[in-house]
Protein backbone atom coordinates (compact mmCIF):
# COMPACT_ATOMS: atom_id res chain seq x y z
CA UNK A 1 0.00 0.00 0.00
CA UNK A 2 1.14 3.47 -1.02
CA UNK A 3 1.43 6.13 1.60
CA UNK A 4 1.31 9.54 1.02
CA UNK A 5 2.61 12.47 2.98
CA UNK A 6 2.12 16.24 2.52
CA UNK A 7 5.21 17.83 2.32
CA UNK A 8 6.33 21.18 3.86
CA UNK A 9 7.51 23.98 0.75
CA UNK A 10 10.59 25.42 1.56
CA UNK A 11 11.24 29.69 0.93
CA UNK A 12 13.42 28.81 -1.64
CA UNK A 13 10.84 26.05 -3.09
CA UNK A 14 7.97 27.97 -2.45
CA UNK A 15 9.44 31.12 -4.82
CA UNK A 16 10.17 28.24 -7.39
CA UNK A 17 7.14 27.05 -7.51
CA UNK A 18 5.21 30.44 -7.61
CA UNK A 19 7.65 31.48 -10.54
CA UNK A 20 6.28 28.15 -12.44
CA UNK A 21 2.72 28.78 -11.86
CA UNK A 22 2.93 31.83 -13.34
CA UNK A 23 5.25 30.63 -16.18
CA UNK A 24 2.59 28.29 -16.89
CA UNK A 25 -0.04 30.86 -16.38
CA UNK A 26 1.64 33.41 -19.02
CA UNK A 27 1.85 30.07 -21.42
CA UNK A 28 -1.37 29.23 -21.14
CA UNK A 29 -2.74 32.46 -21.77
CA UNK A 30 -0.06 32.99 -25.06
CA UNK A 31 -1.53 29.98 -26.61
CA UNK A 32 -5.39 31.19 -25.71
CA UNK A 33 -4.85 34.31 -27.36
CA UNK A 34 -7.53 35.85 -29.13
CA UNK A 35 -8.02 39.14 -31.25
CA UNK A 36 -10.55 40.80 -33.28
CA UNK A 37 -12.02 41.60 -36.36
CA UNK A 38 -14.30 43.53 -37.93
CA UNK A 39 -16.26 44.37 -41.11
CA UNK A 40 -19.62 44.82 -42.55
CA UNK A 41 -21.62 42.89 -44.95
CA UNK A 42 -23.74 44.65 -47.61
CA UNK A 43 -25.76 44.06 -51.23
CA UNK A 44 -25.89 46.44 -53.61
CA UNK A 45 -24.30 49.32 -50.86
CA UNK A 46 -27.40 47.87 -48.70
CA UNK A 47 -25.99 46.83 -45.26
CA UNK A 48 -27.51 43.53 -44.47
CA UNK A 49 -28.35 43.13 -40.57
CA UNK A 50 -28.56 39.67 -38.94
CA UNK A 51 -25.91 37.98 -40.97
CA UNK A 52 -23.79 35.51 -39.08
CA UNK A 53 -19.84 36.12 -39.40
CA UNK A 54 -17.61 33.37 -37.40
CA UNK A 55 -14.03 32.18 -37.71
CA UNK A 56 -14.92 28.21 -37.48
CA UNK A 57 -14.42 28.93 -33.48
CA UNK A 58 -16.85 31.80 -32.33
CA UNK A 59 -19.89 33.30 -34.38
CA UNK A 60 -21.22 37.08 -34.24
CA UNK A 61 -24.36 38.88 -36.18
CA UNK A 62 -24.25 41.80 -38.40
CA UNK A 63 -25.99 44.84 -36.56
CA UNK A 64 -28.22 47.34 -38.69
CA UNK A 65 -25.60 48.96 -40.36
CA UNK A 66 -24.34 45.70 -41.35
CA UNK A 67 -21.12 45.80 -39.02
CA UNK A 68 -19.88 42.93 -36.71
CA UNK A 69 -16.94 42.15 -34.96
CA UNK A 70 -16.21 39.12 -34.10
CA UNK A 71 -13.47 37.08 -31.57
CA UNK A 72 -10.64 35.34 -33.72
CA UNK A 73 -8.72 32.72 -32.32
CA UNK A 74 -5.13 32.29 -32.82
CA UNK A 75 -5.35 29.18 -34.94
CA UNK A 76 -8.28 30.38 -37.18
CA UNK A 77 -7.33 30.47 -40.72
CA UNK A 78 -10.26 32.15 -42.00
CA UNK A 79 -13.28 34.67 -41.47
CA UNK A 80 -16.27 34.01 -43.36
CA UNK A 81 -20.37 33.65 -43.47
CA UNK A 82 -23.33 31.68 -42.98
CA UNK A 83 -24.89 33.51 -46.21
CA UNK A 84 -28.38 34.44 -45.95
CA UNK A 85 -31.16 33.30 -47.86
CA UNK A 86 -31.92 35.37 -50.95
CA UNK A 87 -28.34 36.70 -51.54
CA UNK A 88 -24.97 34.55 -52.86
CA UNK A 89 -21.49 35.03 -52.20
CA UNK A 90 -19.49 35.77 -55.08
CA UNK A 91 -17.84 33.09 -57.22
CA UNK A 92 -14.81 32.01 -58.70
CA UNK A 93 -15.42 29.09 -61.22
CA UNK A 94 -18.44 28.52 -59.40
CA UNK A 95 -16.62 28.21 -56.62
CA UNK A 96 -18.09 29.83 -53.39
CA UNK A 97 -16.22 32.81 -52.01
CA UNK A 98 -18.04 32.90 -48.80
CA UNK A 99 -14.44 33.42 -46.92
CA UNK A 100 -11.34 35.45 -46.60
CA UNK A 101 -8.13 34.41 -45.07
CA UNK A 102 -7.26 35.89 -42.06
CA UNK A 103 -3.16 36.93 -41.32
CA UNK A 104 -3.52 37.51 -37.35
CA UNK A 105 -3.46 41.32 -37.11
CA UNK A 106 -5.86 42.77 -34.55
CA UNK A 107 -8.72 45.20 -36.07
CA UNK A 108 -8.04 43.68 -39.18
CA UNK A 109 -11.20 44.86 -41.85
CA UNK A 110 -12.80 42.25 -43.53
CA UNK A 111 -15.75 43.11 -45.65
CA UNK A 112 -17.94 41.46 -47.49
CA UNK A 113 -19.93 42.09 -50.63
CA UNK A 114 -22.59 39.73 -51.46
CA UNK A 115 -25.05 39.28 -54.69
CA UNK A 116 -28.89 39.34 -54.26
CA UNK A 117 -30.15 36.63 -55.87
CA UNK A 118 -31.95 36.62 -58.78
CA UNK A 119 -34.44 33.88 -58.33
CA UNK A 120 -36.77 33.13 -55.69
CA UNK A 121 -34.85 30.87 -53.90
CA UNK A 122 -37.85 29.39 -51.29
CA UNK A 123 -38.55 27.14 -54.43
CA UNK A 124 -34.75 25.36 -54.87
CA UNK A 125 -33.05 22.19 -55.89
CA UNK A 126 -29.77 20.38 -54.76
CA UNK A 127 -27.77 18.10 -56.82
CA UNK A 128 -25.68 15.50 -54.48
CA UNK A 129 -22.43 14.42 -55.75
CA UNK A 130 -20.17 12.45 -54.02
CA UNK A 131 -16.94 10.52 -54.58
CA UNK A 132 -15.77 11.93 -57.88
CA UNK A 133 -11.82 10.13 -56.83
CA UNK A 134 -10.11 10.54 -60.15
CA UNK A 135 -6.56 8.27 -60.17
CA UNK A 136 -5.65 9.32 -63.97
CA UNK A 137 -6.55 11.82 -66.40
CA UNK A 138 -8.37 9.20 -68.60
CA UNK A 139 -11.12 9.23 -65.73
CA UNK A 140 -11.89 13.01 -66.94
CA UNK A 141 -13.57 12.34 -70.16
CA UNK A 142 -15.70 9.57 -68.24
CA UNK A 143 -16.63 12.47 -65.60
CA UNK A 144 -17.43 14.79 -68.29
CA UNK A 145 -20.22 12.40 -69.70
CA UNK A 146 -21.61 12.53 -66.46
CA UNK A 147 -21.33 16.25 -66.20
CA UNK A 148 -23.16 16.72 -69.72
CA UNK A 149 -26.11 14.48 -68.10
CA UNK A 150 -26.23 17.17 -64.88
CA UNK A 151 -26.51 20.17 -67.04
CA UNK A 152 -29.53 18.48 -69.17
CA UNK A 153 -31.37 17.90 -65.69
CA UNK A 154 -30.28 21.69 -64.83
CA UNK A 155 -31.87 22.73 -67.76
CA UNK A 156 -35.53 21.15 -66.65
CA UNK A 157 -35.84 23.19 -63.77
CA UNK A 158 -36.64 26.82 -65.79
CA UNK A 159 -37.70 28.64 -62.33
CA UNK A 160 -36.21 27.00 -59.12
CA UNK A 161 -32.48 28.19 -58.03
CA UNK A 162 -30.28 25.08 -58.17
CA UNK A 163 -26.84 24.63 -56.76
CA UNK A 164 -24.59 21.34 -55.98
CA UNK A 165 -22.68 19.80 -53.14
CA UNK A 166 -20.18 17.26 -53.14
CA UNK A 167 -19.67 14.83 -50.24
CA UNK A 168 -15.87 14.11 -50.67
CA UNK A 169 -13.38 12.51 -52.27
CA UNK A 170 -13.01 15.16 -54.73
CA UNK A 171 -9.96 13.36 -55.97
CA UNK A 172 -8.08 10.01 -55.06
CA UNK A 173 -4.93 12.03 -52.75
CA UNK A 174 -4.11 14.08 -55.97
CA UNK A 175 -4.53 17.37 -55.15
CA UNK A 176 -3.08 18.69 -59.05
CA UNK A 177 -6.50 16.87 -60.44
CA UNK A 178 -8.24 19.66 -58.52
CA UNK A 179 -8.18 22.38 -61.24
CA UNK A 180 -9.55 20.28 -64.01
CA UNK A 181 -12.22 18.42 -61.76
CA UNK A 182 -13.14 22.88 -60.99
CA UNK A 183 -13.53 23.52 -64.22
CA UNK A 184 -15.14 20.49 -65.67
CA UNK A 185 -17.59 20.69 -63.01
CA UNK A 186 -18.10 24.70 -63.62
CA UNK A 187 -19.59 23.81 -67.40
CA UNK A 188 -22.83 23.08 -65.06
CA UNK A 189 -22.77 26.87 -64.38
CA UNK A 190 -23.77 26.54 -61.12
CA UNK A 191 -22.43 26.78 -57.44
CA UNK A 192 -20.73 23.52 -56.23
CA UNK A 193 -20.41 23.61 -52.50
CA UNK A 194 -17.41 20.99 -51.55
CA UNK A 195 -16.90 18.98 -48.47
CA UNK A 196 -13.88 17.37 -47.55
CA UNK A 197 -12.91 13.54 -47.74
CA UNK A 198 -10.26 11.32 -46.45
CA UNK A 199 -8.65 11.45 -50.07
CA UNK A 200 -9.12 15.09 -50.03
CA UNK A 201 -6.68 15.02 -46.53
CA UNK A 202 -2.83 16.54 -46.33
CA UNK A 203 -1.60 13.04 -45.62
CA UNK A 204 2.30 12.97 -43.04
CA UNK A 205 0.99 16.21 -41.79
CA UNK A 206 1.42 15.89 -37.51
CA UNK A 207 -2.25 17.04 -37.02
CA UNK A 208 -5.69 16.64 -37.83
CA UNK A 209 -5.69 20.35 -38.72
CA UNK A 210 -2.81 20.06 -40.80
CA UNK A 211 -4.31 17.79 -42.97
CA UNK A 212 -6.70 19.96 -44.39
CA UNK A 213 -4.40 22.73 -45.78
CA UNK A 214 -4.59 21.49 -49.07
CA UNK A 215 -8.20 21.40 -49.24
CA UNK A 216 -8.72 24.93 -47.88
CA UNK A 217 -6.43 26.48 -50.00
CA UNK A 218 -8.91 25.57 -52.86
CA UNK A 219 -12.13 25.44 -51.32
CA UNK A 220 -11.81 27.51 -47.94
CA UNK A 221 -13.25 26.23 -44.12
CA UNK A 222 -14.19 22.66 -43.94
CA UNK A 223 -16.58 23.29 -41.82
CA UNK A 224 -19.04 26.55 -42.63
CA UNK A 225 -23.22 26.57 -43.25
CA UNK A 226 -25.25 28.90 -45.80
CA UNK A 227 -28.87 28.90 -45.92
CA UNK A 228 -31.52 29.14 -48.89
CA UNK A 229 -35.36 29.86 -48.48
CA UNK A 230 -36.41 28.68 -45.25
CA UNK A 231 -33.66 25.80 -45.37
CA UNK A 232 -30.65 25.46 -43.56
CA UNK A 233 -27.15 23.97 -45.42
CA UNK A 234 -24.26 22.67 -43.32
CA UNK A 235 -21.02 21.36 -44.38
CA UNK A 236 -19.24 19.63 -41.56
CA UNK A 237 -15.57 17.65 -41.48
CA UNK A 238 -15.81 14.19 -40.22
CA UNK A 239 -12.71 13.08 -41.18
CA UNK A 240 -10.17 12.68 -38.08
CA UNK A 241 -6.94 12.31 -39.90
CA UNK A 242 -4.84 10.02 -37.07
CA UNK A 243 -0.96 11.24 -38.16
CA UNK A 244 -0.41 8.36 -40.20
CA UNK A 245 -0.89 8.66 -44.08
CA UNK A 246 -4.60 6.93 -44.56
CA UNK A 247 -5.25 6.37 -41.22
CA UNK A 248 -8.18 8.14 -40.46
CA UNK A 249 -11.79 7.39 -38.62
CA UNK A 250 -15.29 9.04 -38.50
CA UNK A 251 -15.22 11.35 -35.76
CA UNK A 252 -16.69 15.29 -35.36
CA UNK A 253 -14.57 17.01 -32.91
CA UNK A 254 -15.41 19.29 -30.37
CA UNK A 255 -14.23 22.43 -31.82
CA UNK A 256 -17.26 21.68 -34.60
CA UNK A 257 -19.77 20.90 -32.44
CA UNK A 258 -19.06 24.04 -30.31
CA UNK A 259 -19.18 25.68 -33.09
CA UNK A 260 -22.74 23.61 -35.02
CA UNK A 261 -24.57 24.64 -31.19
CA UNK A 262 -24.25 28.40 -32.26
CA UNK A 263 -24.61 28.22 -35.59
CA UNK A 264 -28.43 26.19 -35.34
CA UNK A 265 -29.02 28.70 -32.21
CA UNK A 266 -30.18 31.16 -35.06
CA UNK A 267 -32.06 28.45 -37.03
CA UNK A 268 -35.94 28.72 -36.10
CA UNK A 269 -37.20 24.76 -34.81
CA UNK A 270 -39.24 23.18 -37.85
CA UNK A 271 -37.25 24.45 -40.46
CA UNK A 272 -35.49 22.08 -42.94
CA UNK A 273 -31.56 21.83 -42.32
CA UNK A 274 -29.39 19.88 -44.18
CA UNK A 275 -26.07 18.66 -43.20
CA UNK A 276 -23.43 17.10 -45.81
CA UNK A 277 -20.27 15.33 -44.39
CA UNK A 278 -18.05 12.72 -45.92
CA UNK A 279 -18.55 9.37 -43.53
CA UNK A 280 -21.77 8.37 -43.21
CA UNK A 281 -23.37 9.27 -39.87
CA UNK A 282 -23.99 5.62 -39.05
CA UNK A 283 -24.86 2.51 -41.10
CA UNK A 284 -28.09 1.39 -39.69
CA UNK A 285 -31.63 2.68 -38.19
CA UNK A 286 -30.11 1.18 -34.42
CA UNK A 287 -26.74 1.27 -34.05
CA UNK A 288 -25.29 -2.23 -33.61
CA UNK A 289 -22.57 -3.19 -31.37
CA UNK A 290 -18.96 -3.21 -33.05
CA UNK A 291 -15.54 -2.93 -32.26
CA UNK A 292 -13.10 -0.09 -32.75
CA UNK A 293 -10.87 -1.55 -35.55
CA UNK A 294 -9.90 -0.08 -38.60
CA UNK A 295 -13.12 -0.74 -40.58
CA UNK A 296 -15.61 -0.12 -38.41
CA UNK A 297 -14.43 3.51 -37.08
CA UNK A 298 -13.87 4.37 -41.03
CA UNK A 299 -17.38 3.28 -42.20
CA UNK A 300 -19.56 5.69 -39.81
CA UNK A 301 -18.75 8.52 -37.48
CA UNK A 302 -18.10 7.02 -34.19
CA UNK A 303 -19.56 9.94 -32.10
CA UNK A 304 -22.65 10.83 -33.95
CA UNK A 305 -25.13 10.93 -31.49
CA UNK A 306 -24.77 14.83 -30.43
CA UNK A 307 -25.22 15.53 -33.74
CA UNK A 308 -28.24 13.32 -33.40
CA UNK A 309 -29.44 15.37 -30.65
CA UNK A 310 -28.84 18.67 -32.24
CA UNK A 311 -30.98 17.97 -35.32
CA UNK A 312 -34.22 16.73 -32.99
CA UNK A 313 -35.96 20.26 -33.40
CA UNK A 314 -35.79 20.39 -36.91
CA UNK A 315 -36.83 18.54 -40.23
CA UNK A 316 -33.66 17.60 -40.97
CA UNK A 317 -31.53 15.28 -43.73
CA UNK A 318 -27.82 14.59 -43.73
CA UNK A 319 -25.79 14.03 -46.99
CA UNK A 320 -22.87 11.72 -47.12
CA UNK A 321 -20.35 9.10 -49.50
CA UNK A 322 -17.21 7.53 -48.88
CA UNK A 323 -18.94 3.70 -49.31
CA UNK A 324 -19.36 3.71 -53.01
CA UNK A 325 -23.45 2.59 -52.86
CA UNK A 326 -26.71 4.25 -52.21
CA UNK A 327 -28.99 3.51 -49.40
CA UNK A 328 -31.27 5.73 -47.50
CA UNK A 329 -31.14 5.49 -43.35
CA UNK A 330 -34.65 6.93 -41.62
CA UNK A 331 -32.86 7.47 -37.92
CA UNK A 332 -36.32 9.07 -36.99
CA UNK A 333 -39.27 10.34 -38.55
CA UNK A 334 -37.52 13.75 -38.80
CA UNK A 335 -34.05 12.67 -39.68
CA UNK A 336 -32.70 11.09 -42.70
CA UNK A 337 -29.24 10.14 -43.76
CA UNK A 338 -29.12 9.93 -47.70
CA UNK A 339 -25.99 7.62 -48.41
CA UNK A 340 -25.07 8.91 -51.66
CA UNK A 341 -23.60 6.40 -54.86
CA UNK A 342 -20.45 7.07 -56.29
CA UNK A 343 -20.39 9.19 -59.38
CA UNK A 344 -17.16 7.55 -60.09
CA UNK A 345 -19.03 3.98 -59.71
CA UNK A 346 -16.35 1.23 -58.71
CA UNK A 347 -13.76 3.73 -59.08
CA UNK A 348 -14.34 4.10 -62.93
CA UNK A 349 -14.56 0.70 -63.62
CA UNK A 350 -17.44 -0.56 -65.10
CA UNK A 351 -21.24 1.07 -64.53
CA UNK A 352 -22.15 0.48 -61.19
CA UNK A 353 -21.23 1.17 -57.79
CA UNK A 354 -20.32 -2.09 -55.56
CA UNK A 355 -24.40 -2.13 -54.83
CA UNK A 356 -25.56 -2.38 -58.74
CA UNK A 357 -26.63 1.36 -58.34
CA UNK A 358 -25.10 3.34 -61.66
CA UNK A 359 -23.26 5.81 -61.62
CA UNK A 360 -25.05 9.12 -61.05
CA UNK A 361 -26.43 11.40 -58.57
CA UNK A 362 -29.08 12.74 -55.59
CA UNK A 363 -31.83 15.37 -56.77
CA UNK A 364 -33.77 17.07 -53.67
CA UNK A 365 -36.51 19.81 -54.64
CA UNK A 366 -37.40 21.88 -52.07
CA UNK A 367 -40.46 23.84 -51.70
CA UNK A 368 -40.77 25.92 -48.99
CA UNK A 369 -40.49 23.43 -45.63
CA UNK A 370 -41.26 20.55 -48.33
CA UNK A 371 -38.63 17.91 -49.48
CA UNK A 372 -38.69 15.45 -52.40
CA UNK A 373 -35.89 13.35 -53.53
CA UNK A 374 -34.93 10.94 -56.71
CA UNK A 375 -31.47 9.58 -57.78
CA UNK A 376 -30.45 10.22 -61.28
CA UNK A 377 -28.97 7.56 -62.94
CA UNK A 378 -26.32 9.45 -65.68
CA UNK A 379 -27.42 8.65 -69.18
CA UNK A 380 -30.97 7.63 -68.20
CA UNK A 381 -34.49 9.05 -67.94
CA UNK A 382 -35.17 10.61 -64.74
CA UNK A 383 -38.13 7.25 -64.38
CA UNK A 384 -35.31 4.76 -64.40
CA UNK A 385 -35.44 4.22 -60.81
CA UNK A 386 -35.02 0.16 -61.19
CA UNK A 387 -33.23 -2.47 -62.56
CA UNK A 388 -34.73 -6.29 -63.09
CA UNK A 389 -33.28 -9.42 -64.41
CA UNK A 390 -34.48 -12.73 -64.93
CA UNK A 391 -35.11 -15.82 -63.62
CA UNK A 392 -31.18 -17.39 -63.21
CA UNK A 393 -29.30 -14.36 -62.93
CA UNK A 394 -28.74 -14.86 -59.39
CA UNK A 395 -26.56 -17.55 -57.90
CA UNK A 396 -28.02 -16.62 -54.59
CA UNK A 397 -31.92 -17.16 -55.76
CA UNK A 398 -32.08 -18.87 -58.85
CA UNK A 399 -35.09 -19.69 -59.18
CA UNK A 400 -36.07 -16.12 -58.74
CA UNK A 401 -36.42 -13.09 -60.63
CA UNK A 402 -34.43 -9.84 -59.07
CA UNK A 403 -35.57 -5.93 -58.56
CA UNK A 404 -32.47 -3.25 -57.42
CA UNK A 405 -34.28 -0.38 -56.50
CA UNK A 406 -31.37 1.83 -55.26
CA UNK A 407 -33.45 4.54 -54.05
CA UNK A 408 -35.17 2.85 -52.27
CA UNK A 409 -36.55 3.30 -47.95
CA UNK A 410 -39.13 1.57 -45.93
CA UNK A 411 -42.08 3.78 -47.18
CA UNK A 412 -41.59 2.62 -50.45
CA UNK A 413 -44.02 -0.36 -51.89
CA UNK A 414 -42.72 -3.02 -54.31
CA UNK A 415 -45.66 -5.28 -55.88
CA UNK A 416 -45.35 -7.40 -59.05
CA UNK A 417 -47.66 -8.90 -61.66
CA UNK A 418 -47.08 -12.22 -63.55
CA UNK A 419 -48.62 -12.20 -67.45
CA UNK A 420 -51.58 -9.32 -66.28
CA UNK A 421 -52.54 -11.04 -62.50
CA UNK A 422 -51.26 -8.84 -59.36
CA UNK A 423 -49.00 -11.57 -57.04
CA UNK A 424 -48.53 -8.90 -54.37
CA UNK A 425 -45.52 -7.75 -52.91
CA UNK A 426 -42.25 -8.64 -53.51
CA UNK A 427 -40.19 -9.80 -50.97
CA UNK A 428 -37.08 -7.64 -49.82
CA UNK A 429 -33.51 -9.27 -49.37
CA UNK A 430 -30.34 -8.36 -48.69
CA UNK A 431 -27.64 -10.14 -51.52
CA UNK A 432 -25.97 -9.02 -53.98
CA UNK A 433 -26.80 -7.48 -57.48
CA UNK A 434 -26.74 -9.97 -60.29
CA UNK A 435 -25.30 -7.53 -62.41
CA UNK A 436 -22.65 -6.34 -60.24
CA UNK A 437 -21.64 -9.61 -59.27
CA UNK A 438 -21.41 -10.64 -63.08
CA UNK A 439 -19.39 -7.59 -63.66
CA UNK A 440 -16.68 -8.16 -61.47
CA UNK A 441 -16.15 -11.95 -62.40
CA UNK A 442 -13.42 -11.07 -64.65
CA UNK A 443 -10.54 -9.77 -62.71
CA UNK A 444 -8.23 -9.53 -65.97
CA UNK A 445 -10.36 -6.07 -66.77
CA UNK A 446 -10.17 -4.87 -63.95
CA UNK A 447 -7.27 -2.24 -63.14
CA UNK A 448 -8.26 -3.05 -58.92
CA UNK A 449 -8.41 -6.69 -58.89
CA UNK A 450 -9.87 -7.06 -55.66
CA UNK A 451 -13.21 -4.97 -56.69
CA UNK A 452 -16.31 -6.67 -55.37
CA UNK A 453 -19.70 -6.44 -55.01
CA UNK A 454 -21.23 -5.77 -51.62
CA UNK A 455 -24.49 -6.72 -50.23
CA UNK A 456 -27.07 -4.55 -50.29
CA UNK A 457 -30.92 -4.55 -48.61
CA UNK A 458 -32.39 -2.71 -51.44
CA UNK A 459 -33.29 -5.59 -53.57
CA UNK A 460 -36.59 -7.40 -54.08
CA UNK A 461 -37.40 -10.94 -55.50
CA UNK A 462 -40.34 -13.33 -56.36
CA UNK A 463 -40.55 -16.65 -58.01
CA UNK A 464 -42.62 -16.83 -61.23
CA UNK A 465 -44.36 -20.20 -61.84
CA UNK A 466 -42.75 -20.18 -65.16
CA UNK A 467 -39.38 -18.50 -66.16
CA UNK A 468 -41.19 -17.42 -69.38
CA UNK A 469 -43.78 -15.54 -68.00
CA UNK A 470 -44.23 -11.87 -68.86
CA UNK A 471 -43.44 -9.93 -65.75
CA UNK A 472 -43.96 -6.41 -64.76
CA UNK A 473 -42.73 -5.18 -61.39
CA UNK A 474 -44.39 -1.64 -59.82
CA UNK A 475 -42.55 0.43 -57.54
CA UNK A 476 -44.03 3.55 -55.53
CA UNK A 477 -41.78 5.50 -53.87
CA UNK A 478 -42.90 7.57 -50.68
CA UNK A 479 -43.94 10.77 -52.56
CA UNK A 480 -46.50 8.46 -54.61
CA UNK A 481 -44.39 8.58 -57.82
CA UNK A 482 -44.82 5.20 -59.61
CA UNK A 483 -42.61 3.28 -61.66
CA UNK A 484 -42.78 0.62 -63.22
CA UNK A 485 -40.27 -2.11 -65.75
CA UNK A 486 -40.96 -5.49 -67.19
CA UNK A 487 -39.15 -8.34 -67.84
Amino acid sequence: MKIFRLIKIKPASHRLYITLLTILSIATQSFAQSYFVNGSVTSEGKALENVMVTDGNNTTLTNAKGHYTLNVSEHSRFVYLSTPAGYLPKENLNVPQYYQQINGVHNAVHNFELIKNEKDDSNHVVMVHADPQFYNEDQFKLYEKVIDDCIETIAEYKHPDVFGIDCGDLTADRPHFYSPYINILNKTDVPFYRVLGNHDMKNGGRTKEESVQVFEKYFGPSHYSFNRGDAHYVVLNNVHYLGRPYSYMGYIDEQTYSWLEQDLSYIPEGSPVFVAMHIPARLNEVQKPFGYDAENIRQQTVNIEPLFKMLEPYNAHIFTGHEHYNRNIIHSPTLYEHNTAAISGSFWQGDYCWDGTPIGYGVYEITGNDVKWYFKSAGHPREYQMRATPVGSSAEHPDDIIVNIWNWDKNWTVEWTENGESRGAMNQFTGLDPATAEGFVDKDELEFKWLSPVPTDHLFRATPQSKDSKIEIIATDSFGEVYKTTL
